[in-house]
């Protein structure tokens, strides 16, 4: 069972882990990530997308035109392009996710919209459509309360058993899950950092069975 240990473990601040410990338990429970290998894993790539469970949506704040061009080459293919996306976060949203993820056109705002939210990023319209349908939450309508840290943990719990995480954690196979778990950002990104946190989280779990 998913404790405050276990998120101390993951690297999870006290003050932060006193509000996510009932939500992370329950929402572990309702998706059936029960066992120390699938909770270990679940609560580490959580800590490492959300930086510690605090960063709950993407700023997309760009300071560099080269790091623009480096995210998005197929979408903002030169410098002259990025350089008025440069700290435009609406409008950065807007174009690279255009037309992506069930999303409209730039002049849609649906980019902006639907931009990156929650433990485990759900990105884009038809995702929102798709995690609100099956959880009974009015995503689509009302893309912020992704953001909260009670839709935060269910919206994440949700993806998590979606794309078969726990078969995969199951079967320890945490860098797969690392390549699979968020789609915009480099495969193996932050994999040392991920691999510590899951090692911390899971000696965590192993303790409290001994």
């Amino acid at each position: 069972m998913l404790t405050y240990a276990t998120l101390a473990a993951a690297g999870i601040s006290p003050r932060v882990a006193d509000t996510f410990t009932p939500l992370l338990a329950q929402a572990c429970e309702r998706f059936d990530i029960r066992t120390p290998a699938r909770i270990a894993a679940f609560v580490s790539q959580c800590a490492f997308e959300s930086r510690g469970l605090v960063a709950l949506e993407e700023g997309m704040v760009f300071r560099t035109p080269e790091r623009i061009c480096v995210m998005w080459p197929d979408r903002v293919p030169d410098l002259d392009a990025a350089e008025s996306l440069v700290c435009a976060p609406q409008a950065l949203a807007n174009q690279v996710f255009a037309g992506r993820h069930g999303n409209g056109d730039a002049a849609s705002g649906d980019g902006w919209r639907y931009r990156g939210r929650g433990l485990i990023r759900l990105l884009g319209r038809a995702s929102y459509c798709e995690a609100g349908a099956a959880l009974q939450r009015p995503y689509e309508a009302l893309p912020d309360l992704v953001a909260r840290p009670a839709d935060a943990c269910l919206a994440a719990a949700w993806f998590w058993q979606r794309r078969g995480f726990n078969e995969m954690a199951d079967r320890l196979q945490f860098d797969a899950i690392t390549r699979f778990a968020h789609e915009q950002v480099s495969p193996m990104c932050g994999l040392y950092e991920r691999r510590a946190l899951y090692r911390g989280a899971l000696a965590a779990l192993e303790d409290m069975r001994c």
